[in-house]
């Protein structure tokens, strides 16, 4: 570890400490919403993170000695050796969790516990020159940096299967053989391909880089993790810089509003399993610019204006982001409302007998599932709309060729059968795992073609989604009976509790 460090040190140069420091205390003077105050908290986090605990301790206890030494004159100063530390080493560890207060639950948010990060954290180096601290806006920042070591670190509950061993026993569970490796694979062209400034490349840098942050999300990965750690805090900073101080986002394409929404989605993801502080208020304004655009009956348009016309794909990304900020446990005026809204304007676009339409009452294949879905999200998985919808593609199956779905059908059919269980997911699982399987390129990347996108990060971001599936989030016909399971635990371990409805 010490040898790695020294090495580390040799390679990147004392001058390159002392500029990124200068730079990290010139963006501390910058405007809270500009990019560069932005990635200055991001760095000062990653100092202060779980990683860096035995770090701080240290300079702690150092402090310590010298005020008792300084108290006495004639003492000679103690002689210190600095000892660099394993943050894998159960000793760390054990610091943590007897040292640190036990974080306050919310509710909606799933417990994590410090040890996962710590195991998982990938630290290469140490800064030798540590800032000095003093001022009040120096002093705040530190108190969030640091909240980041106490935010509990063990995914349960909702996020529980992301984790390694969580993962493999869904996938064992729901029929998933195989798509670990595919999923690997596809993570691994995705960082290959993420571009300098953390985003990709395609029609919407922002959608593309939050679709891309979604998969990393799924699949347990944070900006702690070994393999793709750095890939997902690249990933989070862009989106970070392509905030504006209204809340929206640029680069996000023609059609602003799936961009922000994707955007709002991801980081409201992130910020659920790290609780990374400086995450809440973006997601927040995020959030409020798509509350802010819904329409009278519940449901969304382009540009978030009120124009009489309505989307549903459209509307169903923005589902998705406020549930995703709800179970992030951003509370803000108007989040449950707009959800309660938003049961009324996907049911708008039902027709009886089953499916979902474009921009009004219809049965279009690429939205049936986008509109089940979503209904399933907010609760309402057995409403007719849902059962009808999906009772009328019971016997479809996804193909590579020739297929009506394509991949964005794919993507919210595959999570809506889920959803629903039974022989229904069976059968359409049987079709779709083999079908993303055979057609993944060897480099891990996916090219239907079958979109208007026709982009290989589109493609790959939703095919890697739908093999995510098994662990991303309970079953609706498992989630009230696990739900029930894990009450009596709850109260005993502290643990938090678990929207029944996602």
């Amino acid at each position: 570890m010490l040898e790695d460090y020294q090495m580390q040190q040799i390679e990147i140069g004392e001058e390159s400490w002392r500029e990124k420091w200068r730079k990290v205390f010139a963006g501390l003077k910058a405007p809270k919403d500009s990019g560069e105050y932005k990635w200055a908290v991001f760095e000062m986090q990653r100092f202060f993170s779980s990683s860096s605990v035995s770090t701080a301790v240290c300079v702690a206890v150092l402090l310590l000695l010298l005020l008792f030494v300084g108290i006495s004159r004639n003492l000679a100063p103690p002689t210190l050796d600095v000892v660099m530390v394993d943050p894998e080493t159960e000793e760390l560890e054990e610091i943590i969790e007897d040292d640190l207060p036990e974080p306050e639950p919310v509710e909606e948010v799933v417990s994590m516990d410090p040890s996962h990060q710590l195991q998982d954290a990938d630290v290469t180096t140490i800064v030798n020159e540590a800032p000095s601290f003093g001022d009040e806006s120096t002093d705040d920042l530190v108190a969030q940096a640091v909240d980041i070591i106490t935010s509990p670190m063990v995914l349960r509950g909702l996020y529980g299967a992301r984790t390694g061993g969580g993962r493999a026993a869904a996938v064992g569970k729901h029929g998933g053989g195989g798509s670990l490796t595919a999923v690997l694979k596809a993570l691994r062209w995705l960082k290959a391909n993420q571009l300098e400034d953390g985003s990709w490349a395609g029609p919407s840098k922002t959608a593309m880089c939050g679709l891309a942050l979604l998969c990393y999300m799924a699949h347990g990965e944070t900006p702690a993790s070994p393999e793709f750690g750095r890939t997902v805090e690249n990933a989070i900073r862009y989106l970070l810089y392509a905030q504006g101080e209204d809340g929206r986002f640029k680069e996000a394409g023609d059609h602003y509003v799936y961009g922000h929404a994707i955007a709002t989605y991801a980081l409201a993801e992130s910020y659920g399993m790290t609780k990374m502080v400086m995450l809440k208020d973006p997601v927040i304004k995020a959030v409020k610019v798509i509350t802010g655009g819904q329409q009278a009956g519940g449901a969304w348009n382009y540009d978030y204006n009120d124009a009489g016309r309505r989307d549903m794909s459209v509307t169903s990304w923005q589902v998705q982001a406020l549930k995703a900020a709800k179970l992030a446990g951003i509370y803000i005026d108007g989040l449950e409302e707009s959800i309660e809204k938003s049961v009324a304007g996907v049911k708008s676009f039902a027709q009886a007998g089953g499916g979902f339409g474009y921009d009004g009452v219809g049965n279009r294949p690429t939205l049936t599932g986008a509109g089940a879905l979503c209904l399933q999200l907010v609760g309402h998985a057995q409403d007719g709309a849902v059962v009808s919808s999906l009772q009328a593609y019971a016997d479809r199956t996804p193909a590579w060729q020739g297929d009506d779905f394509g991949t964005y059908g794919w993507y919210y059919m595959t999570q809506a059968k889920f959803q629903h269980g039974g022989a229904m997911w069976t059968k359409w699982n049987k079709a779709m795992l083999p079908m993303l399987i055979e057609n993944q390129a060897d480099d891990g990347h996916w090219a239907s073609g079958t979109t208007h996108q026709a982009c290989d990060v589109y493609d790959t971001t939703m095919a890697c989604l739908c093999l995510e599936v098994y662990y991303r989030y309970l079953p609706t016909y498992a989630r009230v009976e696990e739900a029930a399971n894990k009450a009596e635990d709850a109260k005993d371990a502290k643990d938090l509790a678990i929207d029944v409805a996602l």
